[in-house]
């Protein structure tokens, strides 16, 4: 009579199928979270990228103008200006520096150029200060 084994060396056991279908759905789980990651990571590098182009963009504009033309109104006439993608708000505001310190002359004011924009349902902002100092011409004696 010939011994009998239980187990034979031809085929697969569902022991071997369950272990491997543990083992490629933990890999599978792990590279689906990083590939998550890095395209979330992406996605926000972008948009503070785009944010931070126009906020430069506009700061450049602002050393352009003539001192009396940088005030608040500019907030208003931005959007069609630069043509603002959707979804990035751009706020301005300017404050003159003899405002804060009445003894000072009306010389010097404080620009702030403010970038609001969402990415994945967090509102970010990006944000630039600067000064915006009036020429005075010399006079020749």
């Amino acid at each position: 009579m010939k011994k009998q084994y239980l187990k034979g060396n031809k085929g697969v056991t569902i022991t071997d199928i369950v272990v491997a279908m543990i083992i490629l759905s933990l890999f599978v789980g792990l590279i689906g979270n990083l590939y998550y990651q890095i395209a979330l990571q992406n996605s926000i590098v972008q948009s503070n990228a785009v944010a931070a182009y126009y906020v430069v963009k506009i700061a450049e504009d602002i050393d352009k103008m003539p001192y009396e033309s940088v005030t608040n109104e500019l907030s208003n006439t931005v959007k069609q200006t630069y043509e603002l993608p959707d979804g990035i708000n751009i706020m301005i505001t300017v404050e003159k520096y003899s405002e804060i310190d009445p003894t000072k002359e009306d010389i010097i004011k404080t620009v702030s150029i403010r970038a609001e924009y969402e990415c994945f349902e967090q509102t970010r902002v990006y944000e630039v200060k600067k000064l915006k100092i009036k020429e005075i011409a010399k006079e020749n004696s």
